[in-house]
This record gives C-alpha cells, sequence and structure tokens, in this order.
C-alpha cells in the first residue's frame, strides 16, 4: 500500500506533548521487537491527566508488516497492552489512585480488545462492560514489582481475561502497564523514563 497522492496528514507532535505534560513519563525499554507507535493523551479542563504509549510488536522474524497509509507506517501486529502515566487521582473514583488506575486501564484495555463494534451501546455490550469492571474491581491484588530504569519497585498485579495490569506509584506519577498474557513471553516488559 502506498500513501495516496496528495495526502496530507501531520502525525502529533508527541515529544511537544510529552514535555507539556512534564517528568516522569514512563515505556518499556528499547528492543529490537518494539517499536513506539505514538501516544494517546487524556484530559480534563485544559490539564493532561494521562499519558498513554502505543506499540508496534514484530513478528518472531523481527518483521513489522509495516504499510504506508495517509497517516505515515502501519503496522500489522498491535502489542495487546499498554503503558500509561497518570497523575494520581485522576480517575477520580475516589479510593486508593494506583488501585483505581489500574482498574480502569485494566477495564479500558480489555473492553477495547474484545469489542464489537456492532453491540457499541447496546444491552449486550453494556451487561458485558459492567460484567467485566465488578470481575476487575473484585479481582485480588498481589504484590509485585514494576522495574524502572533498572531498579525493581513494589508495586501491585491483577490478572483478569487473558490481561495483566501492574501499577505503582513513582515521583507523583501512576504508571500501570496492561499487558495480554500471550504477549508476555515476547517481550522484555521494564520501563525507563521517557522524558
Amino acid at each position: 500500500m502506498h500513501v495516496a497522492p496528495g495526502a496530507k496528514s501531520k502525525p502529533p507532535d508527541d515529544a511537544a506533548h510529552l514535555a507539556l505534560y512534564g517528568p516522569p513519563v514512563f515505556g518499556f525499554v528499547r528492543q529490537p521487537r518494539l517499536q513506539e507507535r505514538g501516544w494517546s493523551w487524556y484530559g480534563n479542563h485544559g490539564r493532561t491527566l494521562e499519558a498513554q504509549a502505543h506499540y508496534w510488536l514484530a513478528d518472531p522474524s523481527g518483521n513489522f508488516w509495516f504499510e504506508d497509509s495517509p497517516a505515515g507506517p502501519v503496522g500489522i501486529a498491535e502489542l495487546r497492552g499498554f503503558v500509561f502515566t497518570d497523575v494520581p487521582g485522576s480517575t477520580n473514583r475516589g479510593g486508593d489512585p494506583i488501585r483505581d488506575a489500574l482498574n480502569q486501564h485494566l477495564q479500558y484495555i480489555v473492553m477495547n480488545y474484545a469489542k464489537n463494534p456492532y453491540e457499541f451501546g447496546s444491552q449486550l455490550w453494556a451487561e458485558r462492560h459492567t460484567h467485566q469492571q465488578s470481575e476487575i474491581e473484585l479481582a485480588l491484588a498481589h504484590r509485585s514489582n514494576l522495574v524502572i530504569d533498572d531498579t525493581a519497585l513494589a508495586a501491585i498485579t491483577v490478572t483478569a481475561f487473558d490481561f495483566t495490569a501492574t501499577a505503582m506509584a513513582l515521583t507523583g506519577r501512576v504508571v500501570t502497564v496492561v499487558i495480554h498474557s500471550a504477549d508476555v513471553g515476547k517481550i522484555d516488559t521494564r520501563l525507563t523514563r521517557r522524558v
């Protein structure tokens, strides 16, 4: 596939947005099988409260199978998981900010991975969403570690619906990694500070 003639799509300036969000922001350590795809942002009242890193995942031979699109190269395999960096309390749930962020991000990934666009907004979708949210919130959290900048730091982990979420607070941020069980052995889940 090639870029359409006359296509004028400028990718967002992630570096500028990351700088405005301020440190620290986290992502996976550099590794051959991952390539950063870009960032998503969540904010409220003009203030950015969350940065979400997305990654392309290479196949076992190291091929990303990129194709051209009007927005730039598009990979075939996207890693089924993300790294989130939040301002503590950005979930507005009023509970423990680490567990609240973990629950919110795990639910977001589970719902988006299993969604059927024809069901969105239907009674079936609402029932599935409520069931998944309840099961995630009731799941027991286990003590674990996140490795950030080569240091193992205390974290909590919850597994539900074939995804594992690990979260912790560090330097005025909550960092959460959510990853599908099938992708765990394919990547190095250590994190590094991006900014």
